[in-house]
């Protein structure tokens, strides 16, 4: 191996070991949730309307921007005194909220094709912010905070089985046209392997990821299915938004893995399920 690869892959095994010793250390102290989560959909935001190639579409980028800053900054506020709530509930009606001043906006600038303009908003607000302001949420409650990271671990779990998996007895590929390297053989051994394992966390540590929770291991079973599934969509689309918009990675913000929408890419979907979870569980 040349001296040059075995740099790049030193680079891109300490900016991978930084990134995810933060997500960590951000379930373990929830309150570095909220400056970090800010950071990342700020970031990804400004990824996702430059792949859009859309120059003049600034000003939705720009408000979008502006409004995850002041969610994030209620969050804090909310830390900080209890007479400002903040939680699932507000932060749909916040994004409800946003929609509609979106549509406004959208209505006075007078473009042509502007519902297009405005899918991408929304698609833009329900893939990147939300998902990492209801993730930001269920760290902010203490109980949560274990499934949270179990996620992350399961996701992390899920890509390298299905890249051993693929790398070994890889034949069939899954979607040539959109990611030419993943096959339905490491694909499928990430999916048994992270269902495995959330079987086994639930097992072991039910108690310890969720406070109320009692083990089911159907549940569990399901919890791991969820997360291996739509972190490969998640996977899938951002290989998809990738090939349409013509470049490679997203940003260059995290030296040998591109932007933060590549390293969030299988994040970003798995919230929703995380949050169905955790409301399942309670209801047990």
């Amino acid at each position: 191996m040349s001296n040059g690869k075995i740099k790049n892959l030193a680079i891109r095994a300490t900016s991978g070991a930084v990134y995810a010793a933060l997500m960590v250390l951000a379930t373990l102290y929830p309150i570095g949730m909220i400056p970090l989560m800010c950071f990342l959909s700020v970031v990804g935001l400004v990824e996702f309307f430059r792949m859009r190639g859309e120059p003049s579409d600034n000003l939705s980028r720009n408000i979008l921007i502006v409004w995850t800053v002041l969610v994030y900054l209620f969050f804090l506020l909310g830390q900080l005194s209890p007479m400002i709530p903040i939680g699932q509930y507000q932060i749909f009606h916040y994004f409800i909220l946003l929609f509609f001043f979106l549509v406004i906006v959208e209505i006075f600038r007078k473009r042509e094709d502007s519902l297009r303009y405005v899918g991408a908003d929304l698609f833009a607000m329900f893939w990147i912010v939300l998902p990492m302001a209801l993730l930001t949420d269920a760290c902010l409650n203490k109980a949560y905070g274990g499934v949270v990271l179990l996620s992350f671990v399961l996701i992390w779990i899920n890509d390298s089985f299905a890249y051993m998996g693929g790398s070994l007895y890889g034949r069939h590929k899954m979607i040539e046209r959109i990611s030419p390297n993943k096959t339905w053989e490491g694909t499928i051994t990430g999916i048994v392997f992270t269902m495995l394992a959330s079987l086994l966390a639930g097992y072991f540590w039910a108690e310890k990821i969720l406070e109320q929770a009692s083990f089911h291991w159907y549940g569990w079973l399901l919890f791991g299915l969820s997360v291996a599934v739509l972190a490969t969509m998640g996977d899938l689309l951002e290989s998809l938004l990738k090939r349409q918009a013509g470049v490679k990675d997203s940003g260059r913000i995290m030296p040998g893995h591109g932007g933060v929408l590549d390293r969030m890419d299988s994040i970003l979907l798995t919230a929703y399920p995380v949050v169905t979870f955790l409301a399942i569980l309670l209801m047990l």
